[in-house]
């Protein structure tokens, strides 16, 4: 009987273990059909907030320092208003910001869709279809962000610096090397965390957005040998 018993008890152990070692692999992250499991796919966690997602510093022809852009981008399923926001930039060896541009409740991005600020001198803004415009510039080794809120206190929601001569820069983690110092050169955001330099401007990755955020700039950015600057009209861009 003493035998018996522990048999069912041995039985009893061995089927809670393999239930809770079973629920514990598929959890949240499976799905069942007629009790035949499936583990779902693992995707990194979405960027929810609006990021910087293209900037231009120098462009190609007459006064080509006077023809620059920043590119905001919205990853999420929702248009985000950008009332309460600004860009700011810090132009080294400043520690304090200088407004590029404060937003209203007019303005607002789509739904994984673009913003787009540029300078507004020579008619650079109307050329490329800015959303916005002022006669601000921004240059080698400088650093922008998008603040929510006042300058130099207000939250920021996204930086980005390049070069490497900083005083106090607004930035990510680490500065991106390189300053797009060419003619129509720019730094643009990756779609994925696997995304490249050829991806982003000829491969799979076009066409997919540009909501990778690591919070690093070394890394979440790549050098294009030709700018793409986009607006609230274009199209919409998904991962």
């Amino acid at each position: 009987m003493k035998k018996k018993l522990l048999i069912l008890i041995g039985i009893f152990v061995l089927a809670v273990t393999s239930y809770k070692v079973t629920f514990a692999l598929f959890s949240s992250q499976a799905t069942s059909t007629n009790n035949t499991f499936a583990a779902a796919e693992v995707f990194p966690p979405q960027t929810d907030h609006i990021v910087i997602s293209e900037v231009q510093i120098k462009g190609s022809g007459t006064e080509s320092n006077k023809k620059d852009f920043i590119e905001l981008y919205n990853p999420t399923s929702s248009p985000k208003n950008l009332a309460g926001h600004r860009l700011v930039k810090r132009a080294t060896p400043s520690t304090t910001d200088n407004n590029v541009f404060v937003f209203n409740s007019s303005h607002i991005i789509p739904a994984h869709g673009y913003f787009l600020w540029a300078n507004s001198e020579n008619g650079f803004s109307a050329s490329i279809l800015a959303d916005i415009s002022s006669t601000d510039n921004i240059s080698t080794n400088d650093s922008i962000a998008l603040r929510n809120g006042p300058v130099n206190t207000g939250t920021i929601v996204d930086a980005i610096a390049w070069g490497s001569t900083h005083a106090s820069p607004l930035v990510e983690g680490s500065s991106f090397s390189t300053n797009p110092n060419n003619a129509d050169e720019s730094l643009e955001r990756k779609a994925l965390s696997t995304s490249d330099a050829t991806s982003m401007s000829s491969g799979a990755d076009v066409s997919k957005g540009n909501g990778f955020d690591s919070n690093n700039n070394s890394t979440d950015f790549i050098l294009r040998t030709t700018s793409q600057p986009q607006n609230s009209s274009s199209p919409a861009e998904t991962p």
